[in-house]
């Protein structure tokens, strides 16, 4: 069987220092560039607040090396719509431009709150047959977040098998799921931080159980895609620790 590939990289490429900081040969060029020279994937979280334009998603995609992944987040405006009413055009609009990532396409992340309990059941659906719809070569890998713990039970593992998708693992307090109940082709992990907002550095110990179960993923042949949000704590240096645990980034 052959190995999945792992793609890890951070929310919205978060680093620190500004240009001046950086190599020589990458300070006249865009964040993004240096970014990419050091993971192999980013989680745009900058399109759930907008929707951006189908020329910025081909510049992106013009920025960075061939093997490299990029996952958007969709638009709050479906997600978190009251009581999941959102006006249908989102999607399509969402769906257009995200396609201007061309080959570069890794994994759309719908992000549900905590307030959306199973009871939403048959409009999550709707929402995952839109997007199946207006993506019929399954270009994009479908990643779902669920934040309440409604959700984890048999019905809903059925809901995305049925249309390939992946439940995000991730470890916020409420509504937090660590172990696969899927049947994905891949897996998809969300580090929040060890702490409320985003914030805290993990410890190398747990980074170290994560490097462990992402190549036991890895062997068994699924994809893995793995992003740290934890922008307001130490993302980055988590992120880099992590890299080199799982054998650093491959060429």
């Amino acid at each position: 069987m052959a190995k999945g590939k792992i793609w890890l990289g951070i929310s919205n490429g978060q680093m620190p220092g500004n240009k001046s900081t950086f190599p020589p040969d990458y300070q006249s060029k865009s964040r993004l560039h240096y970014y990419a020279s050091l993971f192999n994937t980013i989680e745009v979280n900058s399109s759930f607040y907008k929707i951006p334009l189908r020329k910025t998603c081909e510049k992106w995609a013009a920025d960075v090396p061939d093997d490299f992944r990029f996952t958007l987040k969709l638009n709050r405006d479906v997600t978190h719509a009251k009581e999941l009413k959102y006006d249908e055009s989102i999607i399509e609009k969402f769906m257009e431009a995200a396609d201007g990532i061309g080959k570069k396409k890794g994994c759309l992340l719908i992000q549900f709150p905590g307030k959306i309990t199973v009871e939403y059941f048959s409009q999550v659906e709707q929402i995952l047959t839109q997007v199946k719809t207006l993506d019929p070569s399954e270009e994009w890998k479908i990643a779902v977040e669920f934040r309440h713990q409604s959700w984890y039970i048999r019905e809903s593992t059925e809901l995305v098998d049925e249309f390939n998708a992946a439940m995000v693992l991730h470890d916020l307090p409420r509504g937090n799921i660590e172990t696969i109940a899927d049947h994905a082709a891949f897996a998809f992990i969300r580090f929040h931080g060890p702490e409320q907002g985003y914030r805290g550095s993990y410890n190398k110990n747990l980074l170290e159980q994560k490097a462990i179960f992402m190549l036991q993923q890895s062997q068994e042949g699924k994809e893995v895609y793995a992003y740290f949000n934890n922008t307001a704590g130490g993302a980055f240096e988590n992120a880099s620790y992590l890299l080199q645990k799982i054998g650093g980034r491959e060429d």
